[in-house]
């Protein structure tokens, strides 16, 4: 199944302008639940270019998802009414933003505290290491980088399965950093009209400058960082452009500003993101391992009745190959049993063992897929060894 969709990649890059190529890809896509790539590629097509009601509503519903109601009426032929700059200037606090001149004149401030550390991140210690060598000692030790003529600032990415936390290790960087997190959401910034969606990502990166330290985190970044060559519509490629003149700080100081971003598909981006003083610094953050998946079986069970008669390693050995978010979703339907027989019995109910192992009994991988996936890239498009931590992944555990 892998190596067709691959191929679909291939043949779309092969023929960048190929419509029905670029539908087919997107609906194999969200077939595979690859949504933030088809997201990616979504952004691309014109309305105008889709006449199959079938195609306009796949493209629909994953702006819905993504919570671009515009986008999404777009191709559903649902447009919203839009309200009239007077009754938008009438509510200054509608939607979060703050209204200046009767228009949106900023994306909301989705600033998250910075208490989450990286205690709370079960496993991950190779790339928490890493993490705090290359990114945090910057943050809380300026003048020993700046001696050495580095400055903080810049911009990492972390890529891997989905489910696997990368957001959470992201909000837990700020915390250990002490920096404030400002997170940009892709319904923040993706506006239809031409040069909202660039007036908006310059509101993220300003706010960001303000408020050093800061890290901008930027989730399923493909969405906004798609390759130029795949996209039919001109403003995708303005958007692009205007993204890497904000990173590289051309009008702007960007130092104190660590620009950190999460992708399940870094094949998806365009290269110019990949190149040196942007996303040159990647960490793979892999599922967990059996200490890891044991950990974060003890985070979620924590404060559950019954979890300290659970062992939470022996949980771990029989989750090979499970990612963080499945174990969670373990965890909650064995939470759910223990309610149904509370509800029953009328009295409180542990978390029992068997619930657990029966949880786990009928739970499938989500990574399997995107590791099928991920060694294709690793093995015949790694010519700069971006995806080494890959393929060292894999021969470890018997994937190669």
């Amino acid at each position: 199944m892998s190596i067709a969709l691959t191929e679909l990649r291939a043949a779309l890059d092969g023929s960048p302008d190929n419509q029905i190529m670029r539908m087919m890809l997107i609906r194999r896509l969200v077939e595979d639940n690859e949504r933030s790539e088809a997201l990616a590629l979504a952004v691309t097509i014109d309305p105008a270019n889709i006449s199959a009601p079938g195609d306009r509503a796949v493209i629909a519903d994953l702006f819905k998802s993504a919570g671009l109601i515009d986008r999404a009426a777009e191709y559903s032929g649902s447009r919203p009414q839009k309200q009239s700059d007077q009754a938008l200037a009438s509510k200054p606090q509608a939607h979060g933003l703050r209204v200046v001149g009767g228009r949106d004149d900023a994306p909301p401030e989705r600033s998250t505290d910075t208490h989450i550390r990286f205690s709370d991140v079960g496993g991950l210690e190779q790339v928490k290491k890493d993490i705090r060598r290359r990114i945090i000692l910057p943050f809380v030790q300026p003048n020993l980088v700046a001696r050495f003529r580095k400055t903080a600032g810049g911009g990492v990415l972390l890529y891997g399965p989905p489910g696997c936390g990368k957001t959470l290790l992201a909000r837990a960087t700020a915390g250990e950093c002490g920096a404030r997190f400002l997170n940009a959401s892709l319904s923040d910034i993706l506006h239809p009209h031409p040069g909202e969606s660039e007036r908006r990502l310059s509101a993220l990166f300003a706010k960001a400058r303000e408020n050093r330290p800061t890290i901008l985190f930027f989730d399923e970044i493909e969405a906004l960082a798609a390759k130029r060559s795949n996209a039919s519509h001109s403003h995708v490629g303005q958007l692009i452009s205007h993204f890497l003149t904000e990173f590289d700080g051309i009008n702007s100081d960007n130092s104190g500003v660590l620009i950190l971003a999460a992708t399940n598909t870094p094949w998806a981006m365009d290269p110019a993101f990949m190149r040196a003083g942007r996303f040159d610094r990647m960490f793979f953050v892999p599922p967990p391992d059996r200490t890891a998946r044991a950990s974060i079986f003890d985070l979620e069970l924590a404060g559950r009745p019954g979890a300290e008669a659970l062992n939470s390693d022996g949980f771990a050995a029989k989750t090979t190959g499970l990612s963080g978010a499945d174990i969670r979703a373990i965890v909650e339907t064995a939470t759910d049993d223990a309610i149904d027989a509370t509800l029953e019995t009328g009295q409180e109910q542990p978390i029992t063992p068997a619930m657990i192992e029966a949880a786990i009994s009928g739970f499938a991988s989500s990574v399997g897929d995107w590791l099928a996936t991920a060694k294709d890239y690793a093995t015949y498009a790694n010519e700069s060894g971006r995806y080494d931590d890959v393929l060292d992944f894999l021969s470890k555990h018997g994937r190669r």
